[in-house]
């Protein structure tokens, strides 16, 4: 009978243990599959986020005026300039075949061109019978009798009044001989541009355009119309190391401290990172960071983690490195770090 008990006894112990073991293994299913969710949804959220910063920027190239005179240039951003530049080369005179062939020779990279037309603002005014100036002479038929019209402009000022301003001249001397009657000239005008380029977090750049006309007889400003303002730029794949590159994220390690093996999850921060832009990074450095398991609860620091999202599939912004840490009880703590940043 004991043999009887025992036997049973043993077999209920055998079938507990297993039932343990298949209980043990769905809890251990259950929380890959619930870290695995978590993970997929992280990495869709971030990827949301990447497109939808990706719209934003590419929005924040589109043309946009200010004022007729002040614009942002439209920018496409392509991966190639070869046939562009081939064009300039061939619809260009020598002095731009010789500025293009001079770029060449230094040895220098074309990452950004554009065209930009612009016009005189404002509306010419229309001829009238009377002359804006004239002088009768000394005595009729005098030779230096003359009648004066001026060519102008007429525009509104900032505050809507409107103004008109001289671009040309043209004078006429009724008594001298027909081929000494007109004397014409256009007003000595300077043309500006002040351009000035912004960097966007994706590392392109916009380009903004202020243009006037400036009478240096008269000192007066003729505002111009920018009909049109385009850009072509290289999308921008030269990788550098960015010493300020800040970002948080949530970590998941694995680790071994003295005896016993961690599996935790904490947040960091990053300082530094190597990549295309700051938020495009390959590498980052300089990390320092909380993890606990519920137990341990130790401060970790990885010097540098690699972004497997690179080169595995349907990964994004995921990085990898080893780590060092203390446990709050003055243990070490070294392992592996998956970090995703917010």
């Amino acid at each position: 009978m004991v043999e009887n008990n025992t036997g049973k006894s043993i077999s209920f112990k055998t079938y507990f243990e297993i039932l343990k073991g298949i209980i043990f293994l769905f809890l251990c299913g259950c929380l890959v599959f619930g870290g695995l969710k978590v993970y997929a949804w992280f990495d869709r959220m971030q990827y949301n986020q990447a497109e939808a910063d990706r719209v934003r920027l590419e929005e924040a190239r589109k043309y946009q005026e200010y004022a007729s005179n002040v614009v942002k240039a439209h920018t496409e951003v392509v991966n190639s300039l070869k046939m562009d530049i081939e064009r300039l080369r061939k619809e260009g005179d020598d002095a731009r075949k010789k500025l293009l062939a001079d770029i060449e020779k230094r040895d220098e990279k074309i990452n950004n061109l554009g065209e930009v037309v612009a016009t005189l603002e404002g509306k010419s005014k229309e001829l009238r019978v009377a002359s804006d100036k004239s002088y009768e002479g000394k005595a009729p038929g005098d030779p230096n009798a003359y009648d004066m019209k001026l060519i102008e402009k007429r525009f509104a000022d900032d505050k809507g009044n409107e103004q008109d301003v001289s671009i040309a001249w043209a004078m006429y001397y009724p008594n001298r001989p027909e081929d000494k009657r007109w004397k014409v000239a256009a007003e000595p005008l300077e043309y500006h541009t002040i351009v000035i380029q912004s960097e966007q977090k994706d590392g392109q750049f916009n380009t903004h355009l202020d243009s006037w006309a400036f009478n240096t007889r008269t000192k007066e400003k003729i505002p111009m119309t920018i009909e049109m303002a385009e850009f072509k730029q290289l999308k921008k794949e030269d990788k550098e190391f960015f010493w300020w590159a800040p970002h948080l994220s949530l970590n998941v390690d694995t680790g071994y401290s003295f005896d016993s093996s961690i599996i935790a999850g904490g947040i960091s921060f990053s300082f530094s990172g190597y990549g295309r832009t700051k938020n495009d990074l390959d590498y980052r450095f300089l990390d320092l960071g909380v993890s606990t398991d519920g137990n341990t609860t130790y401060a970790k620091f990885t010097p540098f983690a690699w972004n497997i999202g690179n080169v595995v599939p349907f990964v994004h912004n995921s990085f990898l490195g080893p780590y060092v840490g203390m446990t709050t009880d003055s243990k070490y703590v070294v392992g592996l770090g998956l970090s995703i940043p917010f």
